[in-house]
């Protein structure tokens, strides 16, 4: 984990621009409608215009989509400059016919930049078993040699977007030395993220002069304190993916190792993470309101984020948030069940800054209050175990609305 307290502000001078993930230099991107969607963009495209590294992470689901069983071959080598990306069809549980869809896609972008198929990342996202419209794309593949543009993110955000109302995107400009280092990306990801390892689809860029294994490293230490941190609905997807492509044109001292400047680079990465990651969260398929979850003083970390992720998964939680209802005897039973182990007498539970359970009991709060601090959109739940171990975790997640089934009862219809 990297250790926040080496970071030295003033140097670092850390500060959201516009841009996206054209932001960084070398980057163009666009995105366009082919077909796979009755309306609305549903290709992108981004690319490095040098040679460029980069890393990825996939999803955990034993059921992998054809484009990452593409993705995760392509990536061995870290030679990879563009990602090809559809919305609207997951290419998922497709066979045979779906692994060659996603080699054509790649094929077919490779051809069109002059690049190696070997080069390209491919990424899809929507319905689950059935076929590409592979003409279509390879059609719309072609119109990007008119659209690719250096300041195409935003185009490219929304054209990966599926049930997400609104687009994600986010770049940011640091120092290193003398030099500007910008990081940027763009998301989307609306429900089925419970992820261990990314979450749905997330695409970061920047101009950093790295290593490979450096920036392997920076991006899994990133993904794990942000991406990996939020949860939905609980459901983890086949087709979830996390990449970073870096052009190496900041012309900063190379960072080769854990110095100084990796630990800056890692803490500017982590807050283009932390922002897609609570877009994310805050615009989940029926959200109104955003909840962060608290646990301390556990046995050790990771029994923190255990019960924060149970917690974080209850149905029964996520509802009372929603109608907020003070019903604090939900947060107790997730506690109960989710095998960490804690102080009966010394566990505490906290709601919107108010003690409603200590001591095996509940507290003398006024009801009236916490039922109005829960109108609130962005809602905070704090635990205390009782274990005194110096332990923590934190998971964002949201509240579960009607909204929720509606859209995902007719996902498809």
């Amino acid at each position: 984990m990297t250790k926040e307290k080496k970071i030295d502000l003033n140097l670092l001078r850390l500060r959201h621009i516009n841009g996206g993930i054209t932001a960084p230099l070398g980057f163009m991107a666009s995105g366009i409608h082919c077909g796979i969607k009755i309306s609305g963009l549903d290709l992108a495209l981004i690319y490095s215009n040098t040679p460029a590294i980069a890393a990825a992470m996939f999803t955990t689901n034993k059921i992998k989509a054809a484009p990452i069983i593409v993705s995760q071959k392509h990536i061995k080598k870290g030679d990879i400059r563009a990602i090809i990306i559809n919305s609207g069809n997951a290419n998922a549980c497709t066979g045979k016919k779906g692994l060659k869809d996603a080699e054509k896609m790649c094929e077919a972008t490779a051809n069109l930049l002059k690049i190696k198929k070997e080069q390209v990342l491919v990424a899809s996202t929507g319905v689950i078993g059935v076929p590409l419209p592979i003409d279509k794309i390879i059609q719309g593949i072609e119109k990007f040699e008119t659209r690719l543009s250096s300041t195409g993110s935003q185009l490219a955000a929304n054209a990966i977007m599926t049930t997400d109302q609104k687009i994600k995107e986010t770049s940011v400009i640091m120092r290193l030395g003398a030099k500007s280092v910008k990081i940027g990306g763009i998301a989307k990801g609306s429900g089925m993220i419970n992820p261990n390892m990314a979450t749905m689809l997330a695409f970061l860029t920047t101009d950093v002069n790295i290593s490979l294994p450096m920036l392997k490293s920076a991006l899994k230490e990133s993904v794990d304190e942000t991406f990996n941190k939020i949860t939905i609905d609980g459901d983890r997807s086949t087709n979830d993916m996390v990449a970073i492509i870096a052009s190496k044109k900041a012309q900063n001292y190379i960072i080769d190792k854990k110095n100084n400047d990796y630990e800056m680079f890692v803490y500017a990465l982590k807050k283009v993470c932390k922002d897609l990651a609570y877009m994310i969260v805050a615009d989940g398929e029926g959200v109104k309101k955003v909840i962060k979850i608290e646990v301390e003083n556990g046995k050790t970390d990771k029994e923190c984020e255990l019960v924060a992720r149970t917690i974080a998964n209850s149905l029964l939680v996520k509802t009372a948030i929603a109608g907020a209802d003070p019903n604090w005897g939900r947060i107790l039973a997730a506690i109960g069940y989710s095998g960490a182990k804690f102080e009966p007498k010394k566990l505490q539970i906290n709601i919107q800054g108010i003690l409603v359970y200590n001591n095996e009991e509940p507290t003398n709060y006024e009801e009236p209050k916490l039922i109005e601090a829960l109108q609130k959109d962005y809602i905070k739940i704090k635990i205390n175990l009782g274990l005194k171990n110096n332990t923590s975790a934190v998971i964002l997640t949201s509240d579960l609305t009607e909204d929720y089934v509606k859209i995902n009862s007719r996902y498809r219809t």
